[in-house]
């Protein structure tokens, strides 16, 4: 099993859905930087359960349990690493479940590799929960970004259910949390509650994507093949429960274009090179080219619904017929949106340290 992940800063996480508690370490993150826990409880909040209707109605209050990484209030080179309790698990929402996995989940799969000592109480450590320290120590990475290099890394859903919202960029990673479906605008924002009303109605679920865009990026992130900003990006990407597809700049449109019109064109602008078109996504040939990078996921459908559902009785080895009780999510996807800003920054850190961008100690 594989609970790390990364090179030069590497991101590891424990526990499990139903257990005392989950927690994860950021190894190799630079000494020097000053810890803000009002905003680490800030971008907790934003991916915990119960923060609006439209989200898993589970009660958790994530408060973080910084166990090392600081000195009087500044990174010290040690891992930062942080433990969160699990305060509201009702464990006997699964109990029907042990013998009659769920379809769209991972039941059946921790089933087929680890038997009868899987742990299937919410999922176990296959959990969506399991995000939660990721958000925490990543959000030390997202502020050291922003706050000494000034880069903006913005996540928000352009798309929910079929209906695409357009092109419109958000003005900052702010703007996407002034609205509870995460979306860019308010247009969206009425649309994606519309939608999201129609599916909790019929106790359903909806997938979505998720764009984001990170601006002032710097050039000559990204190594040559396998750790290249596609490759790093889509290994942690990837990580995330639920996230089924991943595309950069123009992705799977190329395969509808022309080379005259695929191709980023070149121009000065100032002491700088930049590109007419970004369609590669500020990548080229896996290292970023100073245009901003720009990719999309997308989050599939909730697959606890609260309609009744065909399965197996992997017990009895017959068919039966399950209907899943508990508190889940209409969309994953509102609440994967600063799990993909964090990831993102744990991983651009990362690439940023390989390639001697930033030291083990910060410069003031």
């Amino acid at each position: 099993m594989s609970f790390t992940t990364g090179l030069s800063l590497r991101f590891s996480i424990f526990g499990s859905s139903h257990g005392g508690g989950i927690g994860g370490s950021l190894d190799g993150f630079p000494a020097g930087f000053r810890l803000n826990t009002d905003r680490m409880k800030m971008w907790a909040d934003r991916r915990k359960p119960g923060s609006s209707v439209y989200t898993s109605q589970r009660k958790e209050d994530d408060t973080i349990r910084i166990i090392s990484g600081f000195t009087e209030g500044y990174t010290d080179g040690s891992p930062i690493t942080v433990i969160i309790e699990n305060k509201d698990s009702i464990s006997k929402h699964y109990d029907y479940l042990k013998d009659n996995p769920r379809p769209g989940h991972g039941d059946i799969t921790l089933f087929y590799k680890y038997g009868k000592y899987r742990n299937y109480q919410g999922g176990g450590f296959l959990s969506g929960r399991m995000t939660a320290p990721l958000v925490a120590v990543g959000s030390v990475a997202l502020d050291l970004l922003k706050e000494k290099f000034g880069i903006d890394i913005i996540s928000w859903i352009d798309n929910m259910g079929g209906s695409y919202f357009g092109d419109e960029i958000p003005e900052n990673s702010e703007q996407p949390y002034k609205f509870e479906t995460r979306s860019g605008n308010p247009q969206s924002d009425r649309l994606s509650k519309d939608i999201l009303k129609e599916v909790i109605s019929r106790g359903d679920s909806v997938g979505a994507g998720i764009r984001t865009v990170v601006r002032d990026m710097p050039e000559g992130l990204g190594e040559p093949f396998f750790d290249s900003v596609e490759s790093s990006l889509s290994r942690i990407l990837f990580s995330i429960p639920g996230l089924k597809g991943v595309e950069f700049g123009s992705g799977f449109r190329f395969q509808e274009m022309r080379g005259s019109s695929a191709n980023d064109l070149f121009y000065v602008d100032g002491d700088r090179i930049k590109t007419r078109t970004n369609n590669n996504g500020g990548i080229l040939g896996g290292i970023s080219n100073g245009m901003p990078l720009d990719f999309r996921v997308v989050m599939k459908p909730t697959s606890s619904i609260h309609i009744e559902q065909t399965t197996v009785n992997i017990e009895k080895m017959e068919e039966s017929t399950l209907m899943v009780t508990g508190r889940h999510d209409p969309c994953i996807a509102i609440r994967a949106v600063p799990v993909i800003q964090c990831s993102t920054a744990i991983v651009l850190l990362d690439l940023m340290i390989q390639s001697q961008k930033i030291g083990r100690v910060l410069k003031n």
